[in-house]
């Protein structure tokens, strides 16, 4: 019996003796200073890689390659066990050798907060406009695909997320989703940096916009530069080196006659206003009028001219005048309709006749104004005006005045100047934009600003559709679909990630001058405000926080850097932010403080052990050995 037991005690003993052993062999090997020397070499051939790398191919590709990936963490948390582990071996029993152990201990602080940061670290951007809260931040390596579907009077949101890396995919490496509700869901290519390459073809429902495609060239036929245009809201500057030309839609057939022969205007005066309502026109001068309701011939529609501003701004819908001189002329109207009580508001712009409180507000009126103004030139280049009846009429601005060309057509060539002639290539009356993205490749060192584009593919049952999406493009991004199971859209921008607060933009600032540094002259103030707290109020405990290049916010773990700016037509701003979270920062700093100390502890120790051995008069303390 005690035979049996004592071999049983020893056939256990053995595996466990053995693993003790297999235990004690890894730990010394982990606590080899040879290991700690071997990572040191690889370390710092990894990191001279990445530098390569990143001068040769961006920060983005070394990021991704190198800084972001698994093996790198790896290569850190092996590190990082690694001098935990031979600190661990040798740690001093005597206090006045602890300078190594807390160096030691610093190293691996540093170190996994370098791990933190990199796993959990966060760096997007924020573009607000003047006013605009924004609770999550765009995180700029990421990409999302968002699918909403209606269910019932809900909006179903599906967000598929996707890190797409620093270079564009072969056309044989596909993306598949899955099925999401009964559609399969693919990204069949995605380029990093895209240019959209737009044609227009006839809608066929009839409710898209006229679309014209333009060569400008020499006035002898030379070489020709092709491009389309469609009705804008705002219109923008021309390409450089090349004429402006624009197109509109009027909504009524009377508006030619003001695109055509506008009325004669008195130099010095506030200009006229021409109403169109019902087929009747009526041209109403500004002078001596405002403040009174003109009717508008005998339809029972009436007009009061409320204010006159002739150099407009406009600040949460309360416009003002920034001086008397006649630089950006508006009036502020009134519209009494026949058949409400109620008056409509409106604007009329003289520099911009179709930006309206219709245009910009969906806002239906049926009354239709433009505003004619002495002191606003005619925009240089061709001008193009769609009638209700199809046709297109054109007239071209040279010195100030504009001079009508009549109804044109396809194949017309217009002399806009003595050394410059369009031909109006294609004319579409009612158009829809179909394109596709072609890959832009930044020289080395340069970057772009050029964004992704991806190619989607939806497929139920039988039915499947391609279309390809830019990444953040208000246009470009959105896609309306029927699908078999109902509408669909589709957008494609930037994963996000909640911040946890709110930022709102307060006010922003540019410095004109051109002797300003680009981002050092932009300035935004924001308040930030916490979940319970009420954003639109700033008190002493939380105000207003100033953001610039040179003096970043910091909040919590995020630091907000100012990154520029982005200019809109009609002179609005918005303030691009880039934001970054280092969580692993307070390990990060106490790591440093702590390798300091260790250091100064030992060159201190040291310093004390000289004195006692070798003292001022030159003789030791130790004693003589006998």
């Amino acid at each position: 019996m005690t035979e049996s037991r004592v071999t049983s005690a020893v056939q256990v003993a053995k595996p466990l003796g053995a693993a003790r052993r297999l235990v004690g062999n890894l730990a010394r090997l982990l606590a080899s200073l040879r290991l700690t020397v071997a990572l040191g070499v690889l370390l710092a051939a990894v990191l001279a890689c990445a530098l390569f790398l990143e001068a040769a191919r961006g920060r983005e590709y070394a990021q991704w390659h190198v800084y972001g990936s698994a093996r790198f963490v790896g290569l850190l948390g092996v590190l990082a066990a690694n001098v935990a582990a031979a600190a661990l071996v040798r740690f001093p029993r005597r206090w006045s050798r602890a300078g190594p152990a807390i160096a030691a201990a610093g190293l691996v602080a540093l170190l996994a907060g370098c791990i933190q940061t990199l796993v959990q670290g966060i760096e997007g951007r924020l573009i607000l406009w003047q006013d605009e809260t924004a609770e999550t931040v765009h995180r700029t390596h990421r990409s999302q695909l968002t699918l909403l579907s209606p269910r019932g009077k809900d909006v179903q949101s599906t967000e598929l997320g996707f890190s797409p890396g620093p270079a564009d995919w072969p056309s044989d490496a596909p993306l598949d989703f899955g099925e999401v509700d009964g559609m399969a869901v693919k990204v069949l290519r995605f380029y990093r940096h895209a240019r959209y390459q737009a044609d227009f073809v006839a809608d066929e429902t009839g409710l898209g916009k006229p679309a014209i495609q333009v060569g400008v060239s020499d006035s002898q036929g030379g070489r020709s530069k092709e491009r389309w245009c469609v009705p804008t809201v705002f219109r923008g500057p021309p390409v450089a080196g090349e004429p402006g030309v624009s197109i509109q839609q009027a909504s009524v057939q009377s508006l030619r006659d003001d695109f055509l022969e506008p009325p004669p205007l008195k130099p010095g005066s506030r200009g006229v206003l021409s109403v169109h309502y019902n087929n009747r026109a009526q041209r109403i001068p500004v002078d001596g009028n405002l403040g009174k309701k003109l009717p508008v011939g005998d339809t029972g529609l009436s007009v009061e001219i409320l204010d006159y501003y002739a150099n407009a701004r406009s600040s949460k819908e309360q416009f003002s005048s920034d001086g008397a001189e006649p630089k950006n002329p508006m009036l502020r109207l009134l519209v009494h309709l026949p058949d409400q009580t109620k008056p409509l508001p409106e604007i009329a712009y003289a520099s911009q006749p179709f930006v309206n409180y219709e245009a910009i507000k969906k806002q239906a009126c049926p009354a239709k104004f433009w505003y004619h103004h002495p002191d606003v030139p005619a925009a240089s280049g061709a001008e193009f005006l769609q009638t209700p009846d199809g046709k297109l009429h054109c007239r071209v601005g040279a010195g100030g005045v504009f001079q009508p060309r009549g109804e044109v057509h396809q194949r017309d060539r217009i002399d806009v100047s003595p050394d410059c002639r369009l031909t109006l290539l294609r004319y579409v009356p009612h158009a829809r934009r179909e394109g596709t993205f072609a890959p832009v490749e930044p020289a080395a060192g340069e970057t772009t600003e050029a964004e992704a584009a991806a190619l989607v593919e939806l497929t139920a049952g039988e039915w499947s559709t391609q279309f390809w999406l830019g990444r953040n493009d208000a246009q470009l991004g959105v896609r309306r679909l029927e699908t078999p199971g109902g509408p669909l859209v589709v957008a494609f921008g930037y994963g996000r990630y909640p911040l946890g607060f709110s930022v709102k933009l307060a006010g922003f600032q540019r410095d004109p001058s051109p002797d300003s540094p680009g981002g050092a002259s932009c300035v935004s103030r924001v308040h930030l405000c916490e979940r319970t707290q009420d954003p639109d109020v700033v008190s002493a405990d939380n105000p207003l926080r100033e953001i610039s290049t040179d003096r970043p916010l910091r909040y919590g773990t995020f630091t907000f850097h100012q990154s520029g700016f982005r200019p809109l037509p009609g002179g609005v701003e918005l303030s691009v932010l880039r934001v970054t979270s280092d969580p692993g920062r307070v390990l990060e700093y106490s790591g440093g403080a702590m390798i300091l100390g260790g250091i100064l502890w030992m060159l201190c120790l040291r310093a004390l052990v000289r004195r006692r051995v070798f003292p001022q008069d030159g003789l030791s303390t130790r004693p003589e050995s006998v």
